[in-house]
């Protein structure tokens, strides 16, 4: 069962694509997501990796447990 809602994500984008997106509670709390992934950030990578938080159009689907977890991005706002 898919459901198409607006949402804040976090998306990861690595050398330049994007790789991964998680749903967030709302801009704050993407933003604390953010940072705390930012800070994980180990010094020696190879790959260029940047977060970003934003609105966005996504399929949502349960996950095991039955909570929404973003499926597909759709559309970003």
């Amino acid at each position: 069962m898919a459901i198409i809602e607006t949402v804040f994500a976090m998306m990861m984008i690595v050398n330049g694509s994007m790789d991964g997106f998680m749903k967030t509670d709302g801009l704050a709390h993407c933003l604390k997501v953010k940072r705390e992934s930012e800070r994980n950030l180990s010094d020696n990578r190879v790959n260029v990796i940047r977060y970003e938080c934003g609105q966005v159009k996504a399929e949502l689907r349960p996950d095991f447990e039955g909570n929404l977890k973003i499926y597909k991005i759709i559309e970003e706002k």
